[in-house]
């Protein structure tokens, strides 16, 4: 883990170096002509443009749909929206409720399809973790996965596996920058979706996503935890949220490490509304959330003035 931070911070002194890399968007509509360029070669002949339900879609016969190498920024933050289904005899969410653990990060199953997203350094290396997530729904759905690139990255390489014996359905595929500006954190307000769990891992026992009055909240049980957030700047952070107390100790915390993996610093809310302010030591590369005991409906972390802006931001 240490040589993952080691290579955040390295990636945060490039960014400062020199230009941002350019990062040509992928943007595969199969209905569209030659859009299976933009796939590695197939020598088996499993994947075919075909018509389902009067729609051309890539069909992949027990197989993994890999896709042509991508540039990515360092700590650049990109959204990759997938439309797809399957075909098959094993079950599905439609079928299982149960199956909805693997919209979840790390969650797949040898029976299922799935995606995932391994960022590569400049000499071909993994850099970061790998981002891996089922594809539970049989019926053709809307997946979106919002995330940050490591700042050792500078390629994304996608791949796509139709699991034992299924017939993999997609539609589109599409990666590009995320226009998110307000906040640091990805998914605050748990927009992306009823099932949608971007910008969380480690989730605990019991933790799920859930309705309430019409609104997809969180209820994170006792301790769940978000996936890195790069500090790319010094200043002075504001932590938020907006949240109902369910069970022991409810809190809302952000854990601050630097390059090693060395908690350096926390700064923590019980009261859902006002924010906390709090400036990361010199040392910062990136930042986590830690929340025990809450119906989550929003949380933020955001930058909100240099290192002096926080005397006055807490006066007010």
């Amino acid at each position: 883990m240490k040589l993952i931070y080691r290579l955040m911070l390295a990636g945060v002194l490039a960014c400062a170096a020199r230009p941002a890399l350019a990062a040509p968007p992928l943007d595969l509509d199969f209905a569209k002509p030659h859009a299976i360029d933009g796939l590695l070669k197939d020598p088996a002949g499993r994947l075919q443009i075909e018509s389902v339900d009067g729609a051309a879609v890539l069909v992949a016969d027990d197989t993994t749909v890999r896709f042509q190498d991508i540039a990515v920024k360092p700590n650049g933050r990109y959204v990759l929206s997938l439309t797809a289904g399957f075909q098959g005899n094993g079950e599905s969410i439609e079928e299982n409720p149960h199956f909805e653990v693997f919209n979840r990060l790390g969650q797949t199953g040898a029976n299922l399809p799935s995606r995932e997203i391994r960022f590569l350094d400049a000499s071909g290396k993994s850099a970061g973790q790998t981002l891996r997530y089922g594809l539970p729904f049989k019926s053709m759905h809307d997946y979106v996965d919002e995330f940050y690139a490591p700042a050792g990255a500078v390629t994304a390489r996608i791949a796509i596996s139709t699991g034992k014996a299924n017939r993999l359905l997609l539609a589109k595929a599409v990666l590009a920058e995320s226009r998110e500006t307000e906040t640091l954190n990805i998914n605050p307000t748990f927009a992306l979706g009823p099932v949608n769990y971007a910008g969380w891992t480690n989730i605990s026992a019991g933790g799920q996503l859930i309705q309430q009055d019409g609104k997809t909240i969180f209820d994170t049980k006792y301790g769940s935890s978000g996936q890195p957030i790069p500090l790319t700047q010094s200043g002075t952070y504001a932590i938020s949220a907006k949240a109902t107390g369910n069970g022991y100790n409810s809190i809302v915390i952000i854990r601050v490490y630097d390059a090693d993996g060395k908690e350096l610093m926390r700064a923590s809310t019980r009261q859902y509304g006002p924010p906390t302010y709090f400036v990361p030591p010199a040392d910062a590369v990136y930042a986590s959330f830690l929340v025990y005991s809450c119906l989550l409906e929003e949380v933020r972390l955001q930058r909100v003035g240099d290192v002096s802006a926080i005397e006055a931001l807490r006066k007010k």
